[in-house]
């Protein structure tokens, strides 16, 4: 149908161009201001949501932080069946030897065997007296304090050792009370890298746990 009247065809007009100043959307605006046609700012805009996506998912992955693998030793195996295991945590690219690997950065080992200690005082006596034959060098006591650790009486000892061949190196090794004979679980490094691996020995002696088994007999030592 043709409207042939000039108010209507001028009211028509109006209406028309209301019409299309309240139908333009945000986006329509933009690109209307920027000079981009609308499809790169809806380009635009899905690449900034997916980039933020992104860095969400990346801060997730960071805060788990560096990989970790349970290193595992044992403690009264000449006292009792089954014997007691300690565990630690130690980041993933650290290997543990017996002997230690002085190559290695970050050396950790469950050793000597205090199965013969029943107490903290004994433990650190005796590991002390066989520190030489297990790990080579003179160890110093530089401070210790008396502490908890799963739950069992410990003793954290920081040591300085000289060794013959690698010069001065630290050591933290943590002595712990069982139910059945003590242990000991050390943590060591050149003073040179302390910068590096000062941090995670702290975080192992941290994580260590105590697995006594719910059942166990005594081994019956015959009498010479």
């Amino acid at each position: 149908m043709i409207i042939r009247h000039p108010k209507f065809a001028c009211l028509l007009a109006v209406l028309a161009v209301s019409c299309a100043l309240t139908c333009v959307s945000p986006a329509q605006d933009s690109s209307q201001d920027s000079g981009q046609p609308l499809g790169d700012v809806v380009r635009h805009q899905h690449d900034d949501h997916q980039a933020k996506k992104a860095k969400r998912v990346l801060s997730d992955e960071d805060v788990t932080g560096p990989h970790t693998w349970e290193v595992t030793g044992y403690a009264a195996t000449t006292v009792i069946i089954p014997c007691i295991r300690i565990t630690g945590t130690i980041p993933d690219n650290v290997p543990v030897r017996t002997p230690p690997d002085f190559k290695q950065k970050m050396i950790v080992a469950f050793a000597p065997s205090l199965d013969s200690c029943f107490d903290l005082n004994c433990a650190e006596s005796t590991y002390l007296h066989q520190f030489r034959g297990v790990f080579g060098g003179t160890p110093k006591v530089l401070f210790e304090s008396d502490d908890s650790l799963d739950g069992h009486p410990a003793r954290i000892v920081h040591l300085e050792i000289l060794n013959d061949e690698l010069g001065k190196m630290m050591a933290t090794v943590a002595f712990i009370q069982t139910p059945a004979s003590a242990t000991s679980a050390t943590c060591m490094y050149k003073q040179a890298d302390a910068p590096d691996v000062e941090t995670d020995c702290e975080k192992f002696v941290a994580s260590l746990k105590v697995h006594v088994p719910e059942k166990y007999i005594y081994v019956q030592h015959p009498n010479y």
